[in-house]
């Protein structure tokens, strides 16, 4: 029997909720360990499996997103039927499994595969979690809280860079590792394995969530509806929707370039180690990324307190506006002081926009189509931000540029990136805040009149 004909679940109380959203923050953080950690040896794995940047890049978006993006719809329509926590913890065994293979491969093909894995299993994640969140919070919170979970991204990152930093620097200065049927494994390859481990630990954190509530379509009396359904809803609001996905995917393509690729330039133009590059990126990720998130979910819910029914991808315009020019200038300072400088508030003003983004998505979306909406986002967002995003840098490198100015080149996507996404939040601001006001006045009514019987 699926949970949509089992008896109503009772609200979760705020402390339940609460738990919930720590535990899937902790699961968002993991999952961005483990997808971040390869950005930190980029030459150690090239100059092991002989590989050029564009193949590098090729792994670090394209592997990834392959079926990451694609499995996010029939993981989202899961989400719309059956238990989302038990969604989430297969997700984290699956990828988690995948992580550890990432340090057993032997050949580009073989690390190439293992990405897919790693992939799949992040796939169940974030619709499971959003659809979850929704149902768990209220309306005027649901900012913050989007913000709160997201901060799985900046703290994954954070984490992935200074941990992650530190242990390829220490297994780099320890030796090769043996182990039994495996044989003698690089530091790189031994990163993957320890980053790979707390999935256990997780799963089971997330197995201790209680399901929250679903409520009711008005028009069909169930929790979910048919795909078909969906994109014809997502077409007759499709001004609405292309501005959020589009303005996503614009900004994710300067968001990956900038995670995947600023490692390899602060290695490679100042000189740093592995742990020097990893702890100043994950200390600006960590800490102003995380502040950025937090603020701009804030900043969205004082602005729908007052009223403002477009409050959300409102913030997004104006992270746009703001961003574009210290994104841009960044990677040109010609020393570590002032990129360093410029990067912390280019970081805190980009990450303003994420959580809000996703909340735009929630609350334009009916109840019973979110975890599937959700999982639509997120697979735009892949295929524009995270497969383009991966290899913009070094192919307008290879391309425009000889191969001689990544810096140029970061700088490049970085402008398009920011100038666009601002635009495209700018251009459907109307139609969704016209949209989001009708699902708030729908929400409210079915609410009364669940009360009044």
């Amino acid at each position: 029997m699926t949970e949509t004909d089992a008896q109503p679940a009772p609200a979760l109380t705020s402390r339940q909720a609460n738990f919930a959203l720590v535990v899937f923050l902790l699961a968002y953080v993991l999952s961005f360990v483990d997808r971040q950690i390869l950005a930190l040896m980029v030459d150690p794995i090239r100059e092991d499996l002989g590989l050029s940047d564009i193949q590098i890049g090729l792994l670090q978006g394209f592997a990834f997103a392959i079926l990451y993006a694609v499995m996010g719809l029939p993981f989202g329509m899961l989400a719309d039927r059956v238990s989302r926590r038990k969604i989430i913890a297969a997700g984290v065994i699956f990828w988690s499994f995948a992580t550890a293979m990432c340090g057993l491969a032997r050949s580009f093909a073989m690390l190439f595969l293992a990405r897919i894995g790693v992939g799949v299993g992040e796939a169940a994640l974030s619709p499971a979690a959003h659809s979850y969140l929704s149902s768990a919070f209220p309306r005027e919170k649901l900012g913050r809280t989007m913000a709160i979970y997201n901060l799985g991204v900046t703290g994954g990152t954070g984490i992935a860079l200074i941990i992650g930093g530190a242990v390829v620097q220490l297994i780099a200065n320890s030796g090769n590792v043996h182990l039994p049927i495996f044989g003698e494994l690089r530091a790189w390859q031994t990163a993957f394995l320890v980053v790979a481990a707390p999935g256990a630990l997780i799963t089971l954190l997330v197995l201790a969530t209680k399901e929250p509530p679903r409520q009711v379509n008005r028009e069909t009396g169930k929790h979910s509806v048919p795909l078909g359904d969906v994109f014809r809803y997502l077409w007759a609001n499709r001004r609405t929707f292309l501005s959020i996905y589009l303005s996503a995917g614009m900004f994710g393509i300067y968001g990956y370039s900038l995670a995947g690729w600023y490692p390899a330039l602060m290695q490679r133009n100042f000189g740093l180690t592995a742990g020097e590059a990893g702890t100043i990126l994950g200390l600006a990720y960590a800490v102003m990324g995380s502040v950025g998130l937090v603020t701009g979910g804030m900043l969205a819910d004082r602005l729908a307190k007052k009223g403002y029914f477009d409050s959300n991808q409102r913030v997004v315009a104006w992270v746009g506006a703001a961003v574009v020019i210290p994104a841009a200038i960044t990677p040109l300072m010609p020393n570590m002081t002032l990129l360093t400088l410029l990067l912390i508030p280019s970081i805190f003003l980009f990450y303003n926009f994420f959580g809000c983004s996703i909340a735009a998505v929630q609350l334009a979306s009916p109840p019973s189509m979110r975890g599937t909406n959700s999982a639509i986002y997120l697979m735009i967002n892949s295929f524009i931000g995270l497969s383009v995003g991966s290899v913009a840098a070094p192919l307008t490198n290879a391309y425009l540029f000889g191969g001689k100015e990544l810096a140029l080149s970061l700088a490049v996507v970085a402008a398009i990136g920011c100038g666009c996404a601002g635009l495209f939040a700018l251009w459907g601001l109307r139609s969704y805040g016209q949209l989001a006001e009708r699902q708030a006045v729908l929400i409210a009514q079915q609410t009364q009149a669940v009360a009044a019987t």
